[in-house]
């Protein structure tokens, strides 16, 4: 581009116009033009870069070389131009070494400086000054003072070519190190099972990875630059009440899932700073303590429900020879000839609690001591699905809207008929919960979860009268029922086989809304 200057400089001059010197002026000055739009447009269809810089080199030491000759050879004031090629070459990349340009400028520089004082290359038309003006000892002393020049120069170059290599490949060290270290940190935040996100001062999410997202339920990519507040309310109130630095907060938080039931999360959160101690923000770290707490929770009822069921069935087998010599008495007192009216009705009263009271320890059986079943791989959605076809077809007095959202490939383990009759009995509580009609959602999903098999959740979820948070502790315990004609049986023996399933079984419920039953079971390998 200097090129292009000096000679657009040389050729504004109006002695040098008019004249075929001026037209050697010229069509160097539309070659330099032309060479620079093709340097222009080629660049971005070059594969070889380091070649085609070769070129640009070459062609820009070859227009030099003119020049200089145009102009007085070895007293030509634009030989200076070969060192700000050797200048410019030491700030390129491998193989453009400033001391091979500085040797090619000095044999072009020396070549036609004598090649033109001996006359062997003719002047131009035109030219004013000619190579041979000189004197032989001048031309020495011209090219002595720039080869020392040019070395000079080039030796300069050299040192700068080497700090500017030195330089780079530091740079493209550090560069490494500083991409493995973001890879490793990306990979470190990916590949955590809690979650974790940070926020600014005033709340504003800059960074959540996939397990915060995942345990929230947010749909990635991660809603950055939201305020936690609106996400969270209960974590950020924790977060903002830290100010100091090295503070930690801890504490265990019930928070919404985005498909409205709670969980249970361990929040630690601890101020942000900067290198220099200033508090920029807030790191939260939090675990998903739901399945914990749904297994403390089931094992503390099962060993309670356990003594129950162990009571219980010491008492029906007690119970239950006396009601069988019962029963057959009641049965001959039935058959005998000339039974009064009043008599009969007595007697059908005593066959009929007779009978309530052996399902009632029948019951008590099952839940105890559970009927053993081959267990097999089943599609529990196939089985909903078909469940459900049934239930729709019963007659009942209220209208029933049911709706099944049904996952494809929801496989489990497990004993049909058990199973069966777990479907059924929530099914007979929704409808007993909902006396005006309402809406029964039934849906089956397959959920991944983080180095661990799948699991299959079976929901039910009705929106009935809900039930008291006093009594959901309770609900499954044998014997309690709110109905009037209930045995508190139900729920218990739905628990019972949920758990020889290995699932579990949670319920959500508000008073006036309605309740869900969720029962969650790990799916085969």
């Amino acid at each position: 581009m200097l090129s292009v200057v000096i000679l657009a400089l040389i050729a504004g001059n109006a002695e040098t116009i008019s004249g075929p010197f001026g037209r050697f002026v010229f069509a160097l000055l539309a070659t330099t033009y032309l060479a620079t739009l093709a340097y222009a447009l080629g660049l971005n269809r070059i594969e070889d870069p380091v070649r085609f810089a070769d070129i640009q080199v070459g062609v820009d030491l070859v227009l030099i070389t003119l020049l200089v000759h145009a102009t007085g050879g070895a007293q030509s004031g634009y030989s200076f131009l070969f060192l700000v090629d050797v200048i410019a070459v030491s700030l390129l990349p491998k193989r453009f070494k400033p001391g091979n340009v500085a040797m090619a400028s000095a044999l072009l520089f020396i070549g036609i400086s004598l090649l033109g004082y001996l006359q062997v290359v003719p002047p131009l038309r035109g030219q004013t000054v000619f190579p041979w003006d000189l004197t032989w000892e001048e031309l020495v002393f011209r090219l002595a003072v720039f080869l020392a020049g040019l070395f000079s120069v080039a030796a300069l170059g050299t040192s700068l070519y080497t700090k500017t290599r030195e330089a780079r490949e530091r740079l493209v060290h550090h560069q490494q190190i500083a991409g493995d270290l973001a890879s490793l940190h990306e990979n470190t935040i990916r590949c955590l099972s809690s979650g974790l996100l940070t926020t600014s001062l005033d709340g504003t999410i800059t960074s959540m990875n996939a397990a915060a997202c995942e345990i929230l339920g947010i749909s990635l990519p991660a809603p950055l630059g939201q305020r936690l507040g609106d996400i969270v309310p209960s974590m950020a109130t924790l977060s903002a009440a830290l100010l100091s630095p090295g503070r930690v907060s801890r504490q265990e938080l019930e928070v919404l899932h985005s498909d409205g039931s709670p969980r249970w999360l361990g929040v630690a959160a601890t101020p942000l700073s900067d290198h220099t101690g200033a508090i920029v923000g807030r790191v939260i770290h939090f675990q998903d303590l739901t399945e914990l707490r749904s297994m403390e929770m089931a094992m503390r009822r099962a060993e309670r429900l356990a003594g129950i069921g162990r009571l219980a069935a010491n008492i029906a087998h007690e119970i239950r020879n006396p009601l069988a010599s019962i029963s057959g008495s009641v049965e001959v007192l039935r058959k005998q000839p000339q039974t009064d009216p009043e008599r009969q009705q007595l007697i059908d009263i005593a066959v009929r609690e007779v009978d309530r009271v052996n399902g009632l320890i029948s019951g008590l059986l099952d839940y105890a001591r559970p009927r053993t079943e081959d267990r097999q791989r089943l599609d529990l959605g196939e089985m909903v699905l078909e469940i459900a076809k049934v239930f729709e077809l019963e007659r009942r007095p209220v209208a029933i809207r049911v709706t099944v959202d049904v996952q494809p490939g929801a496989i489990i383990d497990g004993a049909c008929g058990q199973l069966r009759q777990v479907l059924w009995n929530l099914l007979r509580n929704a409808v007993a919960a909902m006396p005006q009609g309402g809406d029964l959602r039934l849906s089956v999903t397959r959920r991944q979860r983080t180095n661990r098999n799948d699991e299959v959740v079976l929901s039910v979820a009705d929106t009935g009268e809900g039930i008291p948070p006093e009594d959901l502790d309770h609900i499954f315990e044998p014997f309690f029922s709110r109905k009037t004609d209930g045995t508190g049986l139900g729920l218990a023996i739905t628990a019972r086989i949920v758990e020889e399933h290995k699932g579990r079984i949670e319920v959500f419920s508000q008073v006036g809304k309605g309740t869900t039953f969720v029962l969650r079971f790990d799916a085969p390998s």
